[in-house]
């Protein structure tokens, strides 16, 4: 009986010995700084208006009823690589062929791209490519990247970002993982579960299912390269992936001096890796152009985002508007500050993804749904909300407008307004943009939130609010406890 009583006094040690382990790994976990040069906010620079091109592509249906995808990204993006003098540098968050029979194919982009970097490597052997991407690609480590070896065998430096120095946006079950399933690493063979994304492909191991449930990545959509005697970097929400070939997604081509933020950014990640960058490209010294200055721009990541996009929406007042294109918006600040903009006369109109589609799966309308209810309710209906109107295909869009006096400014990147892409938990890549609102970038980017609004020209893109709405409880619990604990994918 001593000896029972003994061991269960060890036991109660034991238990209260490991709860008190993992409460301080969460704790660490989930507020430790982010990795050196990440979070990262490049200087403000001046170039001029017609240096900045806004891109889009869109799918749609039109007054036919037939399905239409316009897509220039890509072919802006192949167009940069085919031109580059001596450097490529990619960050591309999803690279690979995955599908599920659902899924809505329109280009099979990932080997578009490899195919591009081939024909560059073979032309000019002595070009150098930076492809940075994230594990998702090999499942984890548990599958073999075609597209990867691919690179990797042409002589790309390939590097897959090693997420383990980002903190964790779900300590509930981050810290499980932490204390006892990254140790064991990942292997390539001997699968016995389906691939998580596509039918096709070889079974993967269980290690993999369990860091995917972790919700950590480097969520960037970056393509850089020099041409002629400047350096040119498009930041896009797109990525170069066969399932998201037919979303709807913008971007920003900014030729000049902005890729040198960009390079240095991107060498943190390559570091935080345990890797180096081969670049960065020889172009001539900026500050000796003469030219007109009348856009000023800057390159943000992580957390910056949100500092960036709290203090300007925060420096709206009446009549300026704000109207935002976004996939997800979930964070709770940004919804604080949009209600407070509403409050002091600013015109916001939002059109969201309805949240229903996901690579052939078809998801529940969380987060979008009940933060669409909440921004009507909290600001009286002077919010407006619309739904971009998807056939399997997903809004994928980040964008944000906002208009003060004459002066207009472009929020646009990889960043969805949620709490894990703005609060340093994925790594993330936007570029926000200020100019004269006749600028043509700023009216090519109102333009294209003007069509879609009022669906123009007999083409369907959006659909009001009553079309998706949810307004039942359950879904904002769902939506808080997700948003909160990190408990989700978005």
């Amino acid at each position: 009986m001593k000896n029972f009583i003994l061991d269960i006094k060890k036991v109660k040690t034991f238990s209260l010995l490991l709860l008190a382990w993992l409460f301080v790994v969460g704790i660490y976990q989930t507020t430790k700084k982010m990795p050196q040069n990440t979070d990262y906010r490049g200087a403000e620079r001046e170039i001029s208006v017609e240096s900045i091109r806004f891109l889009y592509d869109l799918t749609y249906k039109n007054a036919a009823g037939e399905l239409i995808s316009e897509q220039v990204i890509f072919d802006e993006i192949f167009s940069l690589i085919e031109g580059a003098k001596s450097y490529i540098l990619i960050d591309a968050f999803l690279f690979n062929t995955y599908k599920r029979p659902r899924d809505k194919i329109y280009r099979n982009l990932a080997f578009e791209l490899v195919e591009c970097l081939a024909k560059k490597k073979e032309a000019d052997p002595a070009v150098e490519i930076d492809f940075i991407t994230d594990p998702i690609n090999t499942v984890y480590g548990g599958a073999i990247s075609k597209e990867i070896e691919k690179l990797t065998n042409m002589g790309v430096n390939l590097i897959v970002t090693d997420l383990k120095a980002l903190p964790d946006s779900n300590p509930i079950y981050s810290t499980f993982w932490r204390t006892f399933i990254q140790w064991f690493g990942n292997s390539d063979s001997y699968g016995l579960i389906p691939h998580p994304f596509t039918g096709g492909e070889p079974k993967v191991t269980l290690r993999s299912y369990l860091e995917m449930l972790n919700f950590k990545a480097n969520h960037r959509k970056v393509f850089m390269a020099d041409q002629h005697e400047n350096a040119v970097v498009i930041v896009t929400s797109g990525n170069p992936h066969d399932g998201s070939s037919a979303h709807s997604n913008v971007a920003l081509k900014i030729t000049g001096e902005l890729w040198q933020d960009v390079y240095d950014a991107e060498l943190a990640v390559a570091k935080l890796s345990g890797r180096e960058l081969q670049g960065p490209p020889q172009v001539p010294d900026e500050s000796k152009r003469v030219g007109l200055e009348d856009a000023r721009i800057v390159f943000l990541t992580e957390n910056q985002i949100k500092k960036e996009l709290v203090a300007r929406i925060g420096e709206t007042t009446a009549n300026d508007t704000v109207h935002m294109a976004i996939f997800y918006l979930a964070d709770r600040r940004i919804i604080k500050e949009l209600v407070e903009a509403s409050a002091r006369g600013v015109h916001i109109k939002i059109i969201l993804d309805p949240n229903k589609d996901a690579f052939g799966f078809e998801k529940n309308g969380v987060p979008n749904r009940p933060v669409a209810k909440e921004l009507l309710d909290r600001s009286s209906n002077k919010i407006e909300v619309r739904w971009y109107d998807t056939h399997g295909e997903q809004f994928h869009s980040k964008l944000t407008i906002i208009t003060r006096g004459k002066e207009t400014s472009l929020l646009i990147g990889s960043a969805n307004l949620t709490r894990r892409n703005l609060d340093g938990y994925n790594l993330e890549a936007n570029i926000a943009v200020t100019a004269w609102e006749g600028a043509p970038f700023n009216q090519a980017a109102r333009d294209y939130f003007d069509k879609i609004w009022d669906n123009r020209d007999g083409k369907y893109y959006t659909v009001s609010y009553e079309a998706y709405k949810d307004e039942t409880v359950l879904k904002r619990i769902v939506y808080l406890i997700q948003e909160y604990a990190g408990l989700s994918s978005f």
